[in-house]
């Protein structure tokens, strides 16, 4: 499936900013199941960019306005080539929760065990996990109660979170956005030792009516590892194992790790700030 991604960000300040430093995670990853076959970045004001890989494998564009200016324009139009990721007839049942013990120690799995930012592992959210995981005793099926947990017992509410909304608040009003679920989900699986690291990124909505939550914006979920068979997206949001209709701007712990616009400047907060995301097939 080849899909093209507009996204646009627009900051406008109520006077003259300066000394602006910027990092974006805009740009599609290529990996086994999608192809970045092309992606430009620009920004208002112009500036020149620079290009690097992060410690979790993302790429990231780096530019800095230090002269004053009143806005900021941020646009990122890529085209992706996406591939069947999961075979639904064929999820990786089996493993068992034991074997986490032999990925404890692996460094592609040990910092997605672990307390983060946003992410904290505790007694409240470890019983919570417990009742969740009932009487499963395999890795995958856990991981999916979980995401169906959240998905039904989950008020989907804009408004009433921010980019700052810790998981522990998520998991007691049980609402939020697709951040918020990504977080809260990613909480109970790390309770119970199962690897979960948080994606960022976009989604194409294939439903005939439409139906899918948090189109027309950045969208998050998570990975979980099984062990012996990789690391296998899902979306708590929807309720549905990620497959070619997503695409990965990139991975991280949690949010701060992968957030798509992150910057300091010198000057007053924003007047207004206005995203938009628009993702279409281009190969129907």
């Amino acid at each position: 499936m080849r899909l093209y991604v507009l996204h646009k960000t627009y900051y406008r300040y109520p006077s003259p900013v300066r000394e602006s430093f910027n990092e974006l995670r805009l740009q599609p990853l290529s990996n086994d199941w999608q192809h970045c076959e092309s992606c430009f970045v620009s920004v208002l004001p112009t500036a020149q960019m620079r290009q690097y890989l992060d410690l979790n494998g993302n790429l990231v564009h780096h530019f800095e306005i230090p002269y004053e200016h009143s806005k900021l324009i941020i646009e990122s139009r890529s085209t992706i080539l996406t591939q069947k990721r999961v075979d639904f007839d064929n999820f990786p049942y089996g493993v068992s929760l034991q074997s986490l013990r032999e990925v404890e120690g692996q460094p592609e799995c040990r910092p997605y065990l672990q307390t983060s930012q946003f992410i904290d592992i505790n007694p409240e959210a470890w019983r919570m996990a417990v009742d969740v995981r009932a009487d499963s005793q395999d890795v995958f099926q856990t991981a999916y109660q979980i995401m169906e947990f959240i998905y039904l017992n989950y008020e989907y509410c804009v408004s009433t979170t921010t980019v700052e909304t810790h998981a522990n608040e998520v998991l007691q009003s049980k609402r939020g956005v697709c951040q918020d679920f990504a977080h809260a989900a990613i909480a109970l699986c790390r309770c119970l030792g199962i690897p979960a690291r948080y994606v960022s990124g976009y989604f194409y909505d294939a439903t005939r009516d439409q139906s899918m939550r948090g189109a027309g914006a950045s969208h998050a979920w998570l990975e979980v590892m099984v062990n012996g068979y990789g690391w296998f997206g899902l979306d708590p949001t929807n309720n549905r194992v990620v497959d070619e209709n997503y695409v990965i701007l990139g991975s991280g712990r949690d949010y701060t790790d992968v957030a798509p616009v992150t910057g300091t400047y010198f000057g007053p907060s924003p007047e207004s700030l206005q995203v938009s995301v628009e993702v279409k097939r281009l190969d129907d």
